[in-house]
């Protein structure tokens, strides 16, 4: 047996999981930290850029990444690296995520159409909160919030709902370090605890130029048949001319619609 392959070998059956600030010793652990590297702005990343990012030894980043594009989990370009379909295509077959994509797709493009503004689906994901479908109406597409991308918790509609509705999986401690003061009327750490205290009791969450200037949001809970949240469908729009009553009407009935159609998607889909 050769010096690498019997390296690779204690690699693979080394355990450890990285929680003492050093980089884990499994394979699957590295792998998982080269994956993670890729923050939401990152097009791609050199080696250099993901041997800094990951803290793994630069030969074995570089290892891992040639195993990762022969199966088309990462792709190479020149001397960089950036996610392969391969991740897309095993993302939608989540299930929790696929069952609801399902269900409120026709809802939510329906929905985008009446008020003619960016429609948002985002769930839940660890300690952050992920779009998982996004519709936009031709006025401000652009300015929508991407499919995929991590929704911001304090200073979003979507974001302050889940606060609100899931405190003991965010708690606003460990929030606290990361809020960003995106506009003036973005809320302060002060101010926070008594506004999803208000969101909680009325049951939805408005912003109004707290994440962009010149836009608004309002956003409503998405109730599954055994989780009271389970999502935050939300409409963007203009401050200028939105008429937050009409949308919070619409977007109610639109939520109250894919809770339906994901009871019966659930109930085909449960195992006999």
């Amino acid at each position: 047996m050769t010096t690498a392959s019997s390296h690779r070998e204690r690699e693979d059956v080394a355990g450890g999981d990285g929680g003492d600030g050093e980089p884990p010793k499994t394979v699957l652990g590295k792998v998982g930290l080269i994956l993670g590297a890729f923050r939401q702005d990152d097009f791609s990343l050199s080696l250099t850029e993901l041997t800094a990012r990951t803290g793994v030894a630069k030969a074995t980043v570089h290892r891992l990444c040639q195993e990762l594009v022969a199966g088309e989990l990462l792709e190479r370009e020149g001397s960089h690296y950036r996610l392969g379909l391969q991740l897309y295509e095993i993302g939608l077959r989540a299930p929790r995520q696929r069952t609801l994509r399902e269900a409120a797709r026709p809802v939510v493009e329906n929905l985008a159409q009446s008020l003619d503004n960016a429609i948002t689906l985002s769930v839940p994901n660890a300690s952050e909160l992920l779009c998982i479908e996004n519709v936009g109406g031709h006025r401000n597409r652009a300015r929508s919030s991407l499919t995929g991308r991590h929704m911001h918790l304090h200073s979003t509609a979507a974001g302050k709902l889940t606060l609100a509705m899931l405190p003991d999986q965010y708690p606003l401690p460990s929030l606290v370090p990361l809020m960003l003061r995106r506009t003036p009327r973005t809320l302060t750490a002060a101010q926070l605890p008594d506004e999803l205290a208000r969101i909680r009791e009325q049951g939805y969450a408005t912003e109004i130029e707290e994440h962009r200037q010149g836009y608004l949001a309002v956003a409503v809970p998405v109730r599954g048949t055994d989780h009271p949240f389970v999502g935050a469908l939300s409409v963007i729009a203009p401050t200028a001319g939105s008429n937050i009553a009409r949308m919070l009407v619409a977007l109610t009935t639109a939520s109250h619609t894919i809770t339906s159609r994901l009871t019966v998607f659930e109930a085909y889909r449960a195992p006999l």
